[in-house]
């Protein structure tokens, strides 16, 4: 493409200011037989001053030109000198909309009832739930994530560093991640926990998917216009709770985690599939073998906006499968090769733009239809827990968040047992930027 020519300021001033001399140039020549009179009048002011020029009997026409193009030299370089400011500007600006760091703090009261007439157990805490920063650097091929997580009783610990490659010719919508992530399951588990309305996930998320993270590489990607997608890739499979010798895999299987979507603005859902083993040695073994790790999940959501409170929510899930993490004081261990279920179903009420109510009752069958047993009057350990939780929001600004809920666990009695008196009070402000 050929560019246009400059166009000659120079040139086109220069004729002008000749143009506009001209009369002083005439009487300059004038002969000298015209009369003193019209040989002594003087040239027209306006003549240099409309060329710009302070009038000057001394300055020759010339001299004057020559003067005006130094002076416009010097005018087009700090022209120039802007304009090389401007870019460097541009670039600086095009590099920090690349960059977007974001964080929350979740800071609580809690209160949980005495677990039995003796008032052993229960507690009364204040605590900082997690305190997060997050940083993502995006350009046109990449994608650089990095999360921590800086609370008081673990420390300062790494949640996600992920590195993603997006595939050329497909404008961002597919792409490659390596690092540690979330698992592609679900829809509870990959949502953020600044933006679910309960303070923490249900029973049965938290059991086959704790901590909700792992080490593995992930292919994602969405069609149709957004109305499809689709995540999977291999992992681990223990998860970053579950780790060996400075945090290694504890065994070299590989476990094949994938989920596929659709979002139509007001419904959404999907399907998820998780095919591993986990290699270890249970209570009877002799030695490490193979137990089966899977699980298959289905999830929906639906948006709707027909009550003049505001707009109303209504999601759910169900998970069954093998092989899941159950507490035990301050870790986790793996129930090897016991098959558990459990689902969830979310009510979500706005009133007005500013306050919500959520309700939540989730249920978790650790054992997959064993029948609730009890030991001296006590329900065992492994019997099924519905959870009933209700929780009010509102919502100071953009930036922060209170929920004050209160969920009733109850777990599973036979005749003659009584079921705990564990029912939580929290109290959250979450404040975020």
């Amino acid at each position: 493409m050929t560019l246009p020519k400059p166009f000659p300021t120079r040139r086109v001033v220069a004729t002008l200011l000749t143009l506009s001399l001209s009369p002083a140039w005439a009487q300059e020549t004038t002969p000298v037989q015209e009369s003193a009179t019209q040989a002594t009048e003087p040239a027209p002011e306006n003549a240099t001053q409309e060329a710009g020029l302070t009038p000057d009997t001394d300055v020759t026409p010339a001299e004057q030109i020559s003067a005006l193009d130094e002076r416009m030299t010097t005018a087009e370089g700090k022209v120039a000198a802007l304009e090389e400011q401007n870019v460097e500007t541009k670039n600086d600006l095009s590099a920090l909309k690349k960059l977007k760091i974001s964080g929350y703090v979740q800071a609580r009261y809690q209160d949980q009832e005495s677990l039995d007439a003796t008032g052993a157990g229960g507690f009364s805490r204040f605590s900082v739930r997690r305190g997060r920063i997050k940083t993502t650097y995006t350009t046109d091929w990449a994608q650089l994530m990095l999360q921590i997580d800086a609370v008081p009783t673990t420390g300062v610990t790494v949640r996600d560093a992920e590195a993603t490659l997006y595939i050329p010719g497909t404008h961002q919508q597919m792409s490659l991640t390596l690092g540690q992530m979330k698992w592609p399951f679900g829809y509870e588990a990959v949502q953020s926990s600044s933006d679910r309305e309960m303070p923490e996930r249900t029973r049965v998320v938290r059991a086959f998917l704790p901590d909700e993270r792992d080490r593995g590489i992930k292919f994602a990607g969405t069609f149709l216009e957004g109305k499809f997608n689709f995540s999977a890739g291999l992992f681990d499979g223990n998860g970053i709770f579950n780790q060996g010798f400075i945090g290694t895999d504890n065994d070299k299987e590989k476990d094949f985690i994938g989920r596929a979507g659709f979002d139509l603005g007001w419904l959404s859902g999907g399907v998820s599939g998780w095919y591993g083993h986990s290699i270890a040695k249970g209570p009877n073994d002799a030695y490490r073998k193979a137990y089966e790790r899977d699980r298959v999940a289905l999830d929906a959501q639906m948006y709707l906006d027909v009550l003049p409170l505001g707009g109303t929510a209504l999601k759910g899930e169900y998970i069954t499968g093998k092989t899941y993490a159950k507490s035990s004081g301050d870790t986790k261990v793996e129930q090897l090769g016991v098959p558990a279920s459990g689902w969830y179903a979310l009510l979500v009420q706005n009133v007005g733009l500013s306050d919500a109510v959520a309700v939540r009752y989730d249920f978790f069958d650790p054992e997959n239809g064993r029948k609730n047993s009890a030991n001296d009057g006590k329900p065992h350990g492994n019997n099924s827990v519905g959870t009933l939780g209700v929780a009010l929001l509102h919502y100071f600004g953009e930036n922060m968040k209170v929920t004050a809920a209160y969920e009733m666990p109850m777990t599973g009695a036979p005749d003659g047992a009584k079921d705990p008196h564990d029912n939580l009070f929290t109290l959250q402000m979450q404040a975020k930027y």
